[in-house]
Parts: C-alpha cells; sequence; structure tokens
C-alpha cells in the first residue's frame, strides 16, 4: 500500500514537470487605448486609438520603427524622378494577406483610390494637401477614381504620381492608415462588411480575433506575415481606458501592461512610488479650444480674441497640469523643425492684469458687459487631465465677466459633435509629426473634418499651398510662419498649451521607445519577466 501511494505520488510529480516542460502559453499584451474605436477601416479612421491599433494590423509601402520614424514596409526599395514628382516602389516578393493571398500592388491601388473615393468620405483623405496626382477633384466629385495617379506597373510594382513634390509624403505612407492596402480579392467578395471581425483579413504583424465593444478589442499574431519571426507578442487585448484614474488602478495591479497616458495630477506620486514606469516626453501635439464660427458670438474675432487673452497659460502648465507641458501661443509647436513662430497672439509679456482688462474692454466692444454677459458652453473631453483645464478655463472666464458652463463629454461623442459643429466652444487636441505642414493643416479650408470651427482664409491656404509645394527648407518655413500668423490674429483658434507625452510601461515590457508622436507599434515590443 505504502509502495503505491509512493508511486501515485510520483505519477503526480512527474505530470506536474511534463506541464512545467510543455508548450508556454501564448505571450499577451495588454494595452490601454484610452477610448473605444469607431471603427477598425483603415480608409475611415479618425482618432489615434483607431490608428494604433490599425498600424498593428496593417503595414503600408512604409512602416514606422519604434522610434516613429518611417523605414521599408511593404515595399523594400522605391525610387523618386529628380523632379520629385513620380515614385515607384517594388513590393516584398513575400507579402501576403493574412488569408495566405498575396499582396499585390493592385491592393494598394485598391486602397488608395478607395481613400480618395468620396463615397467613402474618408477624414483624411487630403492629408498631405492632395498631394497624389488628380485625389483633389476625385474626392470633390469631379473626376472618376480610376484618374488617381496610381497604377500598378505589374504585381510587385507601384507607381505613384505626385501633384508636386512632397517632403512629408513617404513618412505619411508609413504611419497612416487611409494610406494602407485593401485586400482586393476580399472587398470585391464582402464590401465594406470586409473589416468585420471573422472576415478581415490584414498584411501586417497582427490580425483581428474579436471585438467586444466597450471592452476589448483582440489582435492575434498573424503567422503570413513578412517578419512574423521577429514579432514576439503572440495576443493584443486593447482596452478602453477613457478614465485616467481607472487605468491607473488597472496598471497598479498588474492588469495593464501599459497605458500611453495618466491624470498629470498624478505624475509626481507616480514618479516617487513607480519610477521606472512613469515616463513623460515632450509632445508634438497641441492642445487648444475650438470656437464655433457659424454662431454669430464666435464670428466675431473681437470675441475670439477676448477669450484667448483671458487665459492664464502659465498657471494652466505651472499648477494645473505641472507635469513639463509649456504655455502655448503658437498652433504650431515650438520643438517643430525647419519653423519659427512670427510671435503672433503671444500675450506673454503682458501681465494677467493687463491681459483681463483688454479682454473686457474687447468684449464691452462686441457688446457684453455685465448686464448682458457672454455666456455658452464648453463642451470637454472626459479625463482627468482635461477635466482639470475645463475647471480652470471656466474660471479664468469667469473672471473677465463670461458666463461659462462645463459639458464633460465621452471622448468619441465629444469628437463626433465638433465634426457635427454641434457645440458652441469645446477643447480639443492635435498630434502630428513635428512638421509645420500638419499642423497648418488644421486650419486649411478644405480641412472639414478636422477644422471643427469652420474658420475659413484664402490667404491661408494660398501660403499653406505653397509650404507643401516648396523644396527650400527656409522658403518653406516662411510660408507656413506667414500662413500661422494670419491664423492667430484672426485668433482662428486658441492655442493653450503644449502637452508632454504620459505614459505607464511595465518593467518587464522592453522595445517601448519614447518618441514626441507617441506611436508604439506592438511588433516592436517584447515581454521579459
Amino acid at each position: 500500500m505504502l509502495r503505491f501511494a509512493f508511486a501515485l505520488v510520483l505519477m503526480v510529480l512527474g505530470a506536474a514537470v511534463a506541464a512545467a516542460d510543455g508548450p508556454p502559453g501564448p505571450v499577451v499584451l495588454h494595452r490601454g487605448n484610452l477610448a473605444e474605436p469607431d471603427t477598425l477601416d483603415p480608409q475611415k479612421w479618425f482618432t489615434t486609438y483607431e490608428a494604433e491599433i490599425l498600424r498593428d494590423l496593417f503595414v503600408g509601402l512604409l512602416q514606422i520603427d519604434a522610434d516613429a520614424r518611417e523605414i521599408p514596409g511593404a515595399a523594400e526599395r522605391w525610387e523618386i524622378t529628380p523632379d520629385g514628382l513620380t515614385l515607384t516602389f517594388h513590393l516584398r516578393p513575400d507579402g501576403k494577406w493574412s488569408d495566405g493571398v498575396p499582396v499585390t500592388a493592385e491592393d494598394f491601388v485598391t486602397g488608395l483610390r478607395r481613400c480618395m473615393n468620396p463615397k467613402t468620405a474618408s477624414p483624411y483623405a487630403n492629408m498631405g494637401g492632395f498631394v497624389i496626382r488628380n485625389s483633389r477633384p476625385i474626392s470633390e466629385g469631379k473626376m472618376p477614381v480610376d484618374r488617381l495617379g496610381v497604377r500598378a506597373v505589374d504585381a510587385l510594382t507601384l507607381e505613384i504620381t505626385l501633384e508636386r513634390p512632397s517632403q512629408t509624403f513617404l513618412w505619411l505612407l508609413a504611419a497612416y492608415p487611409q494610406f494602407a492596402p485593401v485586400p482586393t480579392h476580399l472587398l470585391k467578395a464582402s464590401g465594406d462588411a470586409w473589416i468585420q471581425p471573422g472576415t478581415m483579413v490584414s498584411n501586417g504583424p497582427f490580425v483581428l480575433a474579436n471585438w467586444v465593444p466597450n471592452d476589448y478589442v483582440l489582435l492575434r499574431k498573424n503567422a503570413n506575415f513578412f517578419d512574423a519571426k521577429a514579432v514576439l507578442i503572440d495576443e493584443v487585448y486593447y482596452e478602453p481606458t477613457d478614465d485616467d484614474a481607472a487605468a491607473v488602478k488597472q496598471f497598479r495591479a498588474g492588469e495593464l501592461d501599459l497605458n500611453v497616458r495618466f491624470p498629470p495630477g498624478q505624475y509626481q506620486m507616480l514618479k516617487r512610488d513607480l519610477p521606472a514606469q512613469t515616463l513623460a516626453t515632450p509632445a508634438s501635439w497641441i492642445g487648444y479650444a475650438v470656437l464655433n464660427q457659424t454662431d454669430p458670438r464666435f464670428a466675431d474675432a473681437r470675441v475670439r480674441k477676448a477669450l484667448s487673452l483671458a487665459l492664464d497659460r502659465e498657471t494652466i502648465v505651472n499648477k494645473v497640469l505641472n507635469n513639463g507641458e509649456l504655455p502655448a501661443w503658437s498652433f504650431v509647436p515650438p520643438m517643430t523643425r525647419n519653423f519659427t513662430s512670427s510671435g503672433a497672439g503671444d500675450f506673454s509679456k503682458m501681465t494677467m492684469p493687463e491681459r483681463q482688462a483688454e479682454a473686457r474692454r474687447l468684449l464691452a466692444e462686441a457688446g457684453y458687459d455685465a448686464g448682458h454677459p457672454l455666456a455658452f458652453a464648453f463642451q470637454h473631453r472626459i479625463g482627468e487631465a482635461n477635466k482639470r483645464v475645463a475647471l480652470a478655463m471656466r474660471d479664468m472666464w469667469r473672471a473677465v465677466g463670461v458666463d461659462v458652463v462645463l459639458q464633460p463629454t465621452e471622448v468619441k461623442v465629444h469628437y463626433a459633435r465638433l465634426r457635427e459643429m454641434a457645440f458652441e466652444v469645446a477643447d480639443g487636441g492635435w498630434s502630428m509629426p513635428p512638421d509645420a505642414e500638419f499642423f497648418i493643416y488644421l486650419l486649411r479650408s478644405d480641412s472639414v473634418e478636422v477644422n471643427f470651427g469652420g474658420w475659413h482664409n484664402a490667404a491661408f491656404d494660398r501660403l499653406a499651398d505653397l509650404g507643401n509645394a516648396e523644396q527650400d527648407v527656409k522658403k518653406r518655413g516662411d510660408y507656413y510662419a506667414a500662413a500661422e500668423k494670419i491664423a492667430l490674429d484672426d485668433t482662428a483658434l486658441i492655442p493653450v498649451y503644449i502637452p508632454v507625452e504620459r505614459a505607464l510601461v511595465q518593467t518587464w515590457v522592453k522595445g517601448f521607445r519614447q518618441n514626441a508622436v507617441n506611436y508604439h507599434p506592438t511588433r516592436w515590443l517584447s515581454i521579459e519577466r
């Protein structure tokens, strides 16, 4: 009997050892993703929390590395003609969709035409100023999509013809999902339903496995990705974390491996308690207020300037946020390369009492006083940082006699209302690479999906076009600075602060590289416990 019991123990221990020596489970990454995505259609994305997922699913002609620099992607090499107008891309012969079908030049033609087709209503079709030949008239419905300056020379060779030379086009191809390929074979079979879980195929390092609304988006490693052997994460859970404080609790509990934001009021505490996990880096980003200029109150430039004057930006960044943010006087961030702001709209040399007095004077001139105050609702995104800034802005506007009511709004709903112009005054954030072209884009007349206030100025647009086309670096910067001065002189929007990129990253997550645009594709990450 004792021998039998002893044998049984040995069998159990042996089974335990065998289990321990068996194949390991999947390597899983849990990512906080700020908010619930609206879509995972690469040509229809609108927010950063959609783009981050899409960069895991799709690889464009180029892709970005861990430092957010452009590197070869689906194309292994390319040539550009001396005039800068024709680009020829040579696709990898081992490029495949996740269902094993080869990725071809025709898939890129399909994706680019779909992006510019007005029926798609791609929010960022004009990113880069409609640089692809005929993209503008096509997007306006004035020309058929087959006239777009893209063609498949053969199965692995794609030619793109531009309207003008561009210094940013390659980076756009690398970082922005609207320029991703589309599986032509699946689009023909399923139409726009091709993006649904269980149907979607992708050409990036991951495939869409499941999407449980308001819970998670699950991606799994794509065995057919051309560099699958270098992808060290098997599954990625993207989880909405619009409640910053709750996300910190999840992170502390080990439920999140990383989250690309935390409440600004907790920075000092987190840096003390979790010094290795708490990261902050200067951002290529602008936090601003936008005014709906279809409303007669805000069509008055005196009112817009008064509201800008009343904001004590120094207090906002030094006391309300206090993470190293900078006051914003320009809507092009100060770290932007080859750009010097004109200084228009910079009230920093005025004391706050002087700014407040001038704000009251302008409001009175526009017909507002104690007996008839300017009153409006200020819609702001939920989240601890946004709430703190909104409260401070409300109090600063009240100090000059403005009656303000706050309207906290879930992020997805917030931007939907801004796009519909269903707001009075609202906050906004715009994160782009440190090139002035991308920030000037925010106020172009044809940037209807992001120019939320509806501000238009023909001279601004003309200077923006000249800057986009200019190859001389200094002249290009001068055009953009002149355009920005027009917008700031007219208070087209109200710059408030330059954020820092805040992230919580567990020590076992490797490969996370801080960068000014806060792009972190999962393919460059790994877990080492």
